[in-house]
C-alpha cells in the first residue's frame, strides 16, 4: 500500500516560503509550473488586494493564464456549460476557436 504526502502547499501545516505580500503575488509565483501556481492561488486567495490582471498567472487551470470567466463559472453553478464536460471553460487552450 502506497501513501503519498500531499504537495508542500496542500497541506494546512507547512509555512510557504513565499506568501503574498502587501496583499500582491511574490513575483517567483510566475516562474512556477502550472499546478504549482493553482495550489498557490487555492491556498493565498483570499489574502490578495483586488486585481485587475491575471493573465501571467495559472489562477484556476492549468490549460490557460488567467481566471475562467465569470459566465462559466455561472454555468457551473446553474449545472450546465463546458466545466461539467471536463473543460475548465471557455478560456481552455484545449478549446477549438
Amino acid at each position: 500500500m502506497s501513501t503519498t504526502l500531499p504537495a508542500p502547499l496542500d497541506d494546512p501545516t507547512y509555512t510557504p516560503q513565499h506568501p503574498p505580500v502587501d496583499g500582491q503575488v511574490p513575483a517567483v509565483v510566475a516562474k512556477w509550473g502550472p499546478r504549482s501556481q493553482i495550489r498557490w492561488f487555492r491556498r493565498f486567495g483570499r489574502e490578495l488586494a483586488p486585481r485587475r490582471d491575471w493573465s501571467q498567472y495559472h489562477v484556476h487551470s492549468e490549460h490557460h493564464l488567467g481566471t475562467c470567466c465569470d459566465s462559466c463559472f455561472d454555468e457551473y453553478l446553474d449545472g450546465t456549460g463546458v466545466q461539467l464536460d471536463g473543460w475548465c471553460c471557455c478560456r481552455d487552450q484545449r478549446i477549438a476557436p
